[in-house]
């Protein structure tokens, strides 16, 4: 072997010596610069929405829901598949598309029944049913918004989306009343016998009489003895005599308008404006306690419109003929 070919076989595994070692640092280098760009995808399938949406929010991936579907193994807002599969490496940032499930198709009424009826509209949302058709009826036993009754019964099983009946308590029956005779009685004293039987004032009309003592009570309708249920408007005439002497009875009329003040923590301002052909004036404004009660005389002898304001938010239009 020639001293050239000895030289000549020395360069050569000189280069590919050098080349290796390039190589193999290149690779190592990039290894190591991009291992922690990549991740494995973990099995997601059976777990809990939001405990997926947490893990793969750590890996650095993206949760795309794929879709919604039924399922009678894999419990509501559970995992039923996923893509890409368990065990895929993916970059950082990529998606992984899950397909949640709804739960079973079927599903079994809940028991509403002795339950009020808000929080029973809750529980039947819960089971992806809604109300269908709600009956009311009086109940001697049971307050206002309890149910009474459904249909179907707890324990049945239908589909989700399905509707429930609801037989619902309005309370117990009214009690009829015997009006009083409030003949010959003040106005205050008859408005107070009104409220004490939890009837409503109506129309107050004054008129003249030369029988009655003025400002007493001449006339009222319904009629003394007559049947009443709670909450009926009871009208009175009230005798007030002429200023000029006249006999005849005087057309004027007035009314009283009532308001309650909505529930709440604080006092809110109530304004009451009256508009007439002659003159638009405030007839009343101030802060009002929560549930308070205002009364109001309101003359009708000229077409009148009343506005009341809550917190100067125009809530009620009343117009007077």
């Amino acid at each position: 072997m020639t001293v050239f070919t000895r030289l000549a076989r020395i360069i050569l595994y000189i280069t590919v010596f050098m080349t290796a070692a390039g190589l193999g640092t290149y690779f190592t280098i990039h290894l190591l610069i991009h291992s922690g760009e990549r991740v494995i995808v973990p099995d997601l399938v059976g777990k809990e929405v939001v405990y997926a949406l947490e893990v793969l929010s750590d890996l650095g991936l993206n949760t795309k829901v794929k879709g919604t579907e039924f399922s009678p193994v894999v419990p509501k807002h559970h995992v039923i598949d996923q893509h890409p599969d368990p065990g895929t490496e993916i970059k950082r940032g990529r998606d992984v598309r899950l397909v949640i499930s709804k739960g079973m198709r079927t599903v079994v009424f809940p028991n509403v029944v002795g339950m009020d009826h808000s929080m029973a509209g809750i529980i039947i949302d819960e089971n992806d049913l809604h109300q269908r058709k709600l009956t009311y009826t009086y109940s001697p036993d049971q307050p206002q918004g309890r149910i009474l009754s459904q249909y179907p019964g707890a324990g049945t099983k239908s589909v989700r989306g399905d509707g429930i009946d609801l037989l619902i308590s309005a309370g117990p029956p009214p009690r009829w009343l015997r009006m009083t005779d409030l003949g010959g009685m003040g106005l205050d004293e008859a408005i107070e016998i009104i409220e004490k039987h939890q009837l409503a004032v109506g129309t107050i009309t004054q008129a003249d009489s030369a029988t009655a003592p003025v400002d007493t009570v001449t006339h009222q309708d319904p009629a003394p003895g007559a049947p009443v249920l709670p909450g009926t408007a009871v009208e009175l005439t009230i005798n007030r005599p002429n200023p000029g002497g006249r006999t005849d009875v005087q057309s004027r009329t007035a009314t009283l308008f009532r308001y309650r003040v909505p529930q709440g923590f604080l006092r809110q301002q109530i304004r009451v404006r009256i508009n007439r052909p002659d003159v638009a004036v405030d007839i009343y404004d101030d802060f009002v306690k929560p549930g308070e009660e205002i009364w109001l005389v309101v003359l009708r002898d000229v077409p009148t419109t009343l506005f009341l304001y809550l917190d100067d938010d125009l809530i009620m239009t009343k117009h007077y003929d």
